[in-house]
């Protein structure tokens, strides 16, 4: 039954006085000792067993946060020990009436009632009576407290009241320990937002600063696990790559496609959501089976979602928009963090490659000669541009015996530190049969087999390789499927050096032909790689072979560097303010 409360005799309204006075002072000094939230529920459990002589006594709080029922209890036997009633809204309260919110007795309880047996559950005692009072501060309805006892009947008239007592003073203070934690919690992110912004101008480290978001998200966000997760442009996926709780999952349960799952989903909609149960969810995929509700949030820069903030809790709608408005401030900075770690990593690769390429520059520099060589008769100087920080073109003259100077050029396919390799490779294997052989032939066999066996199949060389006698100005060589050699006599002639065979590094055992030329006199032989004649103009014209001739044509009676300075500077004309695509390399060899 639930009783209304009576009119108080003078007799019961005296002792009310003197038993107010007494609660109002022993409830002051334990409430007041500590207004942490948690330890004002407990000492208000506390005194409720204490001053009604109850066997337990349970505190339902509406949480003005979010506004969901916490229900606490509290037993005499261990009054310390707080447990929380698995209750989530007011209608589960046996006796409560939400419509009107009145202090009530209830008395004489069946053991099959649901509150009973979940008081039995916890506590080992099926409850037989019941006092309520409604809290109340500034006209807000905070929750409900009771007193509960398994034998005792309450008074209709004096436990009511003085509850009713109590139970105003419980509610100045859970309202003041509440403005304290709201005031604590708001001061807690602002100093988590703070030290990430403070973040942002220390360590550019992507992992570390990642971590301390989650770490200081944690600390505001009641969360499980927390994740964060990185779009992948090139292949429409996102993927986990930092994590704060989260035991050893297979790496393909935490790969997910642009749309996929409930981070996906954020992912492609660019728009935070909360999910207050996952199992209602068609979006969620599940990796932990203790999650219940799931809260993310986008990683914007510049409207373009690059990754996914997002936190689990093993409670059913564990999350509210305040907590979607804090991980919102989070996400924007963590968005801010991973766009400066990820250019200065970019920055940071392109300074390491710079130097690497520098470095390398200077070795292939070593490769190539570091001056023309003095032969009598003949003016030869030699010229090497390349398109990046190091190429795939080379050139060398080689003393071999004396009137003996063997002399170089070669193109590898491809640019860059991978050209660059291979050209290491040719000079050595070239250098190494050079004394070995005299036969060019046979040096351009061995060479072929070497590369043959160490470079890719798409990767190979071509080179011009001769031997000039200087004493009997006789030029021999053999072309491996390079760029023809030019010979311009004194006399307006042209000849092509074409004997030879393939390119090298192609197939293995391939044979070579060689022939020889006579040098006369005023006769210029120039070799050049395929990025002198192949760069092109803005109409996208090349600069080709005929303007290499006239050019080289029209400086004839210069000497072999300044032919070759003329040959630049033409092509500098041509191309405009265009790059060079490709290596240059040119040598001119003048019979004087």
């Amino acid at each position: 039954m639930k009783d209304k409360p009576e009119n108080k005799s003078p007799e019961v309204s005296n002792s009310i006085a003197a038993e107010r006075e007494k609660i109002l002072a022993d409830s002051f000094k334990v409430l007041s000792s500590d207004l942490d939230l948690e330890a004002v529920v407990k000492n208000s459990l506390g005194i409720i067993i204490k001053k009604f002589r109850a066997e337990a006594a349970c505190l339902f709080l509406i949480d003005l946060h979010n506004y969901k029922l916490k229900s606490c209890c509290a037993g005499r036997t261990s009054p310390d020990k707080m447990h929380i009633l698995p209750l989530e809204n007011e209608n589960q309260i046996a006796g409560w009436d939400r419509v009107s919110r009145e202090p009530y007795l209830l008395e004489d309880i069946k053991e099959d009632n649901d509150f009973a047996r979940t008081v039995h559950k916890y506590l080992q005692f099926y409850p037989r009576s019941i006092i309520g009072i409604p809290l109340y501060e500034g006209g807000e309805f905070l929750g409900v407290i009771q007193a509960i006892n398994s034998n005792k009947k309450y008074s209709s008239e004096k436990d009511l009241e003085l509850l009713k007592i109590l139970a105003e003073r419980v509610a100045i203070t859970l309202r003041n320990a509440w403005i304290l934690q709201e005031a604590t919690r708001a001061s807690e992110e602002a100093k988590s937002l703070y030290e990430i912004g403070i973040a942002l101008s220390g360590s550019l480290e992507l992992d570390e600063l990642l971590d301390k978001i989650l770490e200081n998200l944690a600390k505001v966000i009641d969360c499980d696990i927390a994740m964060i997760y990185l779009v992948d442009p090139k292949n429409g996926t996102i993927n986990q790559i930092s994590a704060l709780g989260l035991d050893d999952i297979p790496a393909d349960q935490l790969r997910l496609k642009v749309g996929q799952g409930i981070c996906g989903r954020v992912a492609e909609t660019g728009e935070g959501v909360i999910v207050s149960d996952v199992n209602a969810n068609g979006d969620y995929i599940a990796c932990r089976a203790s999650t219940k509700s799931e809260m993310a949030a986008p990683l914007k820069v510049k409207d373009v979602v690059v990754g996914v903030l997002n936190v689990e809790s093993d409670k059913r709608d564990a999350y509210k928009d305040h907590e979607l408005e804090l991980m919102n401030a989070f996400a924007s900075l963590a968005a801010v963090i991973i766009e400066r770690a990820k250019l200065h990593k970019q920055m940071m690769s392109a300074r390491r490659l710079e130097d690497e390429l520098a470095i390398a520059r200077r070795i292939q520099k070593t490769f190539l000669p570091s001056g023309n060589p003095r032969i009598d008769g003949f003016d030869i100087a030699g010229l090497n541009i390349p398109s990046a920080e190091v190429g795939g073109d080379y050139y060398d003259f080689i003393p071999i015996v004396e009137n003996q100077y063997g002399i170089a050029i070669g193109d590898v396919s491809g640019n860059g530190i991978p050209a660059s390799l291979i050209m290491a490779a040719f000079r050595a294997s070239l250098k190494a049969e050079i004394r070995n052989n005299f036969a060019i032939r046979a040096i351009l066999n061995k060479v072929n087999n070497l590369l043959f066996e160490s470079i890719e199949r798409d990767r190979y060389v071509t080179a011009a390789y001769g031997v000039l006698d200087s004493k009997n100005k006789i030029f021999t060589f053999s072309n491996a499927g390079h760029n023809h050699p030019i010979l311009l006599r004194s006399t307006g002639e042209q000849q092509y050096l074409k004997e030879g065979g393939m390119a090298l590094g192609i197939f293995a055992n391939l044979s070579y032909e060689e022939n020889s030329i006579i040098l006369k006199s005023g006769d210029i032989l120039l070799f050049y790689t395929d990025g002198v004649t192949e760069i092109k103009n803005e109409n996208e014209i090349e600069f080709g072979e005929q303007r290499l001739i006239d050019a080289v044509k029209n400086s004839k009676e210069k000497s072999a560097m300044r032919i070759i300075d003329y040959v630049i500077n033409e092509i500098k004309k041509f191309k405009k303010d265009r790059k060079f695509e490709d290596d240059i390399t040119l040598i001119v060899m003048k019979t004087l």
